[in-house]
């Protein structure tokens, strides 16, 4: 290791992983202020000061059918990130989440890197895949996880694991600490259909069709939350002739914050929109398709009862899930219209969302990480 610590090579290949990557970064330049960081991820770290080699859309592929499809890039890829953090020589290596990459990364790299491997938010391996914590417990020098239950589960797996909060509890903290929600004469319905390109295609003919019903319903206004990924026209088909809301971030998470924050109602496919929904305290149900193959192959792996994360962590259904060939829009509606209409069922909802923020507790995880890895960088 570096006699005077301050290289850092940091992967983040999720519009999710991105915002926490960047939030990371930031505290860990507070103390190492003259910091090299290079990396692969998107406008958020590349913002918080880390210079990037490839941007996250050249690696984030979704489901298997996309990765066979796009392997040899993926290929190449892997061995150019591998040859180059070889080359620079970081004092840290620090993957975040998104396993199919970060593991092979790590996989390659650990007997030829003299740096310490530091994963910040854990792969699902409790989920699905856990197989792979075998590479985790040969690789990755400090495990970092953002879940209360995962300590254990790696204890199990002969792994010590490190609990340093959730870093959405801080971020949607701050953010509603500054907002109010917006009065309004209009119900207010959002859509999130993901940030990929894959699920994005499947995802918004039924969310479209499905907002078609509350608009006749409700006569309500609609949102399509759209990813920073793309351009809005590339929205703009899917639509057809509906006449919808088009919210675009910019990367800014406020905008979308202050989008679900003025809903009464979101539905969101599955992933961080979840947590974030709950946390800022917007009522919402989950839906989620991808291809038969990807289905198929996923289901094999798949060792939970849920995906979306709420209902994992309280052990039961707090949130209504509607995935592949139960993502139907009059399903999706019917559920939807209860929420709306029904005080009692909107009120358990409600409550339930504060049951989660006291399992995720008030930890600042950006700061707990930095403090982490930095006293590793001293090491």
């Amino acid at each position: 290791m570096n006699s005077e610590p301050g290289k850092i090579f940091i992967i983040a290949g999720e519009s999710s992983g991105d915002m926490h990557a960047a939030s990371l970064l930031t505290e860990l330049k507070k103390s190492f202020p003259g910091m090299t960081a290079k990396g692969i991820g998107g406008q958020k770290l590349k913002a918080a000061g880390a210079e990037l080699i490839f941007d996250k859309s050249k690696v984030s592929y979704i489901g298997f059918s996309a990765v066979i499809k796009n392997i040899r890039k993926l290929k190449k890829i892997i061995n150019d990130t591998k040859n180059f953090i070889l080359k620079f020589e970081p004092d840290i290596l620090i993957l975040v989440d998104f396993p199919g990459f970060n593991l092979k990364i790590a996989s390659c790299i650990r007997k030829s890197f003299k740096g310490k491997i530091v994963y910040y938010i854990s792969p699902q391996l409790w989920a699905w895949h856990k197989s792979r914590v075998r590479i985790i417990r040969e690789t990755v020098d400090l495990m970092i996880v953002v879940f209360p239950f995962e300590v254990d589960f790696y204890k199990k797996e002969n792994v010590k694991a490190n609990f340093v909060g959730h870093p959405l509890v801080k971020r949607t903290d701050t953010f509603l600490s500054a907002n109010k929600k917006e009065e309004s004469k209009k119900l207010t319905v959002s859509f999130m259909p993901g940030s990929r390109k894959d699920e994005i295609r499947i995802m918004m003919p039924v969310m479209r069709e499905t907002a078609e019903l509350f608009k006749k319903e409700f006569d309500c206004d609609i949102n399509i939350i759209c990813s920073d990924n793309f351009e809005l026209s590339f929205y703009k088909p899917y639509l057809k002739d509906s006449k919808f809301n088009l919210v675009r971030s910019d990367g800014d998470d406020g905008l979308n914050y202050k989008t679900i924050l003025n809903s009464d109602l979101v539905i969101t496919k599955s992933g961080t929109s979840t947590m974030e929904c709950a946390l800022i305290g917007t009522p919402f149900c989950v839906v989620y398709k991808t291809g038969a193959f990807n289905y198929a192959v996923g289901k094999r792996l798949i060792q939970v009862d849920h995906i979306a994360m709420i209902n994992i962590l309280l052990g039961r259904t707090a949130v209504k899930e509607f995935l592949q060939d139960k993502m139907q829009p009059q399903d999706i509606f019917e559920e939807g219209k209860k929420i709306l209409t029904d005080k009692e069922y909107r009120n358990e909802m409600l409550l339930s969302f504060k049951e989660l923020r006291n399992v995720l507790t008030e930890k600042d995880a950006s700061v707990n990480a930095a403090k982490m890895i930095a006293e590793l960088m001293k090491d």
